[in-house]
């Protein structure tokens, strides 16, 4: 029996409502000249864990670094993740669990993911680095894996592909998420959604497994020729050669 996140509808709702509040919050801080650097109520502490006001110089030096030295980013839940041109990367947003406390010695990096609340890299050998959030393994990288081609974090499960088409995943597996099918080869490209699997393979072909309440793992009879795919909390996307998109999953809001 499927035991992924039931009443994901309501969810929304209540994460919409609460994210309303926030921002209601944030305003009226922003209207007594910011969030206070000491003291305060619990309301302005809560804003400045998570939204923290930086200076203008501080803001332009991110921008002219994102422009200048980035040249791939990831964005996780509550994160951000960019890889420099010098094989290095770097993090900032939310870091509760680690998510953005990069590992020391991390180098020779050519691609980064961003899950819920922990993160991956991959090094240009093909190994693949990961901390932040373990609770459910998620950064406990299989051992030996190595001969990576690409990463994807999902919302706690982490895929890798392997240069030879196979597919690795580990991590969160109440719903089925990390159970590869088997005989599943040929695979160009992957991403990991909220509980559940994407894989693309090169015949142009679309594989899905994991959490299937809203039609997300169902993948549209006929869809061939894709090119490139998303996963996300619960709905999907698939990029076909003619320039065209086909969506399939929850559509609560138009996604």
């Amino acid at each position: 029996a499927q035991t992924a996140p039931q009443n994901i509808r309501s969810q929304a709702k209540k994460k919409a409502k609460k994210n309303k509040m926030e921002r209601t919050k944030l305003s009226q801080v922003a209207g007594k000249g910011g969030p206070s650097q000491g003291g305060g109520d619990s309301s302005e502490a809560m804003i400045n864990e998570i939204m923290v006001r930086l200076p203008a110089a501080v803001i332009k030096d991110i921008f002219d670094f994102v422009i200048s030295e980035a040249v791939a980013v990831a964005a996780g839940y509550n994160h951000c993740l960019a890889l420099k041109k010098d094989g290095n990367a770097i993090g900032w947003g939310r870091n509760d669990e680690g998510q953005i406390t990069i590992p020391g010695g991390l180098s020779q990096v050519r691609a980064v993911a961003a899950g819920r609340n922990f993160s991956l890299a991959l090094r240009k050998d093909g190994t693949v680095a990961a901390w932040g959030n373990n609770d459910y393994g998620q950064t406990k990288v299989p051992d030996g894996l190595a001969g990576v081609k690409a990463i994807s974090a999902g919302y706690h499960h982490s895929i890798a592909l392997l240069e030879n088409g196979r597919v690795v995943a580990w991590g969160d597996n109440s719903c089925g998420e990390t159970d590869v099918p088997e005989g599943l080869e040929e695979v160009i490209a992957v991403s990991a959604g909220g509980w559940f699997s994407l894989a693309l393979k090169a015949n142009g072909e679309v594989v899905a497994w994991g959490y299937n309440g809203w039609g997300q793992a169902t993948v549209p009879h006929g869809l061939t020729n894709v090119t490139m795919v998303a996963a996300g909390g619960s709905h999907s996307l698939a990029l076909k050669s003619d320039g065209t998109v086909v969506g399939w999953g929850l559509n609560f809001y138009c996604q």
